[in-house]
C-alpha cells in the first residue's frame, strides 16, 4: 500500500496520518544529510551500529521505522530529534485535537 492509499483509508485529517507525515519527513531529512556527507548506507550503518539492510528499510519507507533505530541513524549522521509544539497546538492549547 503507498502513502497515498494509506491515507484514502485512514482519512486526511487523523493523528495516524500526521504521525506517518512525521515520521516521513525524519527519513527525508537523514537521507538528505547522508547524502549531503557523501557517505555510502553501509558506512551510516557501521556508525550506528547497524546493518545496511536496516539503513535500506528505514531510508526506503517499507515500514514504519522504529525510534532507537532512526534516532541512532540520526546520531550517527550528527544530527539529534527534537519535540517541539506545533503552530497550532501552541495558538489553541488544543493538544489532542486529532484524537
Amino acid at each position: 500500500m503507498n502513502f497515498d492509499d494509506f491515507i484514502n483509508e485512514i482519512g486526511e485529517n487523523t493523528i495516524e496520518t500526521e504521525t506517518i507525515r512525521q515520521i516521513a519527513r525524519m527519513v527525508s531529512d537523514v537521507v538528505r544529510r547522508r547524502k549531503m556527507l557523501g557517505l555510502t548506507q553501509d558506512e551510516v550503518a557501521k556508525r550506528a551500529g547497524l546493518s545496511q539492510a536496516q539503513v535500506a528499510r528505514l531510508e526506503n519507507s517499507s515500514q514504519i521505522p522504529r525510534v532507537d533505530t532512526l534516532i541512532k541513524v540520526a546520531i550517527a549522521l550528527g544530527m539529534n530529534i527534537t519535540l517541539n509544539e506545533t503552530e497550532e497546538e501552541a495558538a489553541t492549547g488544543n493538544f489532542l485535537a486529532h484524537a
